[in-house]
């Protein structure tokens, strides 16, 4: 019977050295190797963080110049000292034409017909060598302007003012008779009426105003 008996005391076998030059090299290259990795990943970022950084500067300097640019349109924008009274005038045109336009479609219930009736009453009654050059309100009632080349024919006129439907509820009277003559006004007017004026040249303004009348009653 045979038996193998180890001689060899553990103390005695192979052991790995990391101390040993190779291994301290091999290792010191890797931790080089890693390290150089790190920084060019750090460069890397380090140019990405530096290109947003410029971007954003740029970026702000624009906005910078912008709010500057507004700033000076702003300062140069001096307030119209003119818009106010443009604005009041304004209002009051409207004012007024609405005040027109509700007069002129108003009415009274038949006792006093609108402003549009009357403007009908007009021109039914219309006269030859009479003519109208402008109207006036004075509260409910209508004051006109006309002229005329016969004087006589006034009361006529004023006649068949008052009996015309469209004024029933007022009258129609004479306030002012003013004779003119083309040759003693400033040329440029006297051009003008001669025109509308009679061969000798001469005319009659005058202006009525309507007054409000009862209206009768009718009897049972």
């Amino acid at each position: 019977m045979s038996q193998q008996i180890n001689l060899l005391l553990p103390e005695l076998r192979p052991r790995f050295d990391w101390l040993a030059l190779p291994v301290v090299a091999g290792i010191a290259a890797a931790g080089l190797v890693l390290l150089l990795a790190l920084a060019q990943v750090q460069s890397f970022q380090l140019a990405r963080q530096k290109a947003a950084e410029a971007d954003l500067n740029g970026q702000l300097l624009n906005l910078q110049q912008q709010v500057q640019t507004l700033g000076q349109s702003l300062a140069a924008r001096l307030p119209s000292t003119s818009l106010p009274l443009e604005i009041a005038a304004l209002r009051t045109g409207v004012a007024q034409r609405q005040e027109v336009l509700a007069f002129v479609g108003r009415s009274d219930g038949g006792a006093a017909p609108g402003f549009a009736n009357m403007l009908q009453g007009f021109a039914r009654q219309s006269i030859d060598g009479v003519w109208l050059v402008g109207f006036g309100l004075a509260g409910n009632d209508v004051e006109i302007r006309g002229r005329l080349l016969d004087p006589a024919r006034l009361p006529v006129y004023i006649g068949r003012l008052n009996d015309d439907a469209a004024f029933a509820g007022r009258r129609f009277s004479a306030l002012e008779m003013k004779a003119v003559d083309p040759a003693a006004e400033p040329r440029d007017r006297a051009r003008t009426e001669t025109v509308r004026a009679a061969p000798g040249g001469r005319f009659t303004e005058f202006m009525l105003r309507t007054e409000t009348v009862p209206v009768a009653e009718k009897a049972p």
